[in-house]
């Protein structure tokens, strides 16, 4: 089984290809079938959106707060401010 940081590399790619950009080929076979099948699967579309993979990497987990505002919670808490001129 390959580790979750490359399961999720996966994800993303699926996800760029089914919103309209590049092909994800070369994923393992059976990976994206297999997750698919998963009841909980919210469509590709939504990974990192309103799904992702839990920390060990074997499950599909409901999201609180997308990827992307959490990263941005992360970064507007922690980012000191630029100096002025």
């Amino acid at each position: 089984m390959p580790t979750r940081r490359r399961v999720r590399y996966w994800f993303f790619r699926f996800r760029t290809e089914v919103t309209g950009g590049a092909p994800a080929t070369g994923a393992p076979r059976g990976l994206r079938a297999k997750w698919e099948a998963d009841p909980y699967f919210g469509g590709w579309e939504n990974f990192g959106v309103t799904w992702d993979l839990d920390v060990e990497g074997t499950r599909i987990v409901p999201l609180r707060h997308s990827l992307e505002q959490t990263w941005n919670n992360e970064a507007w808490a922690n980012a000191r401010d630029l100096p002025r001129e």
